[in-house]
């Protein structure tokens, strides 16, 4: 099954548009994901994640790195706005301050404006909260994937 189509003919490829519209069509929601690294590498955990963010009571609990760190821009930033580009910026700095080589990422399912548009974790204007989800995936453990 081919989700796009692309004609051998280079005068008749698909414009930007028609590939936009065939993403909503395939995928109809706005979703963008911020991973703890590039597919090649591994994201860290913490034993305490009060050693690099701080946050409200970590009480010496583990966490993910990246976690951490998205937690801590966002709570220092809770009162003024924010970019997708500045907390992706502010994401990498932490980690390397910290010592780690991960490299977060950003994907969107549409085109983002990452240097303008301010981050949320809820995109729609109506209000309408949708799930976000944080996955972890320990090697050896019973729901290993």
């Amino acid at each position: 099954m081919k989700l796009f189509r692309r004609k051998p003919d280079k005068n008749h490829e698909s414009s930007p548009s028609e590939f936009a519209r065939q993403s909503e069509a395939l995928i109809p929601a706005h979703v963008c994901m911020i991973s703890g690294c590039h597919s090649e590498q591994t994201s860290a955990d913490l034993r305490n994640a009060a050693a690099l963010a701080e946050l409200p009571n970590p009480a010496g609990r583990s966490g993910g790195a990246c976690t951490s760190a998205l937690l801590e821009i966002l709570y220092r930033n809770r009162n003024k706005p924010i970019t997708f580009q500045q907390v992706l910026l502010d994401l990498r700095k932490s980690l390397q301050n910290a010592g780690l080589d991960q490299i977060p990422q950003l994907t969107s399912s549409r085109p983002l404006d990452v240097q303008d548009t301010p981050f949320t974790l809820v995109g729609n204007p109506s209000g309408v909260r949708r799930a976000v989800l944080v996955g972890i995936n320990y090697q050896g453990q019973s729901g290993e994937l």
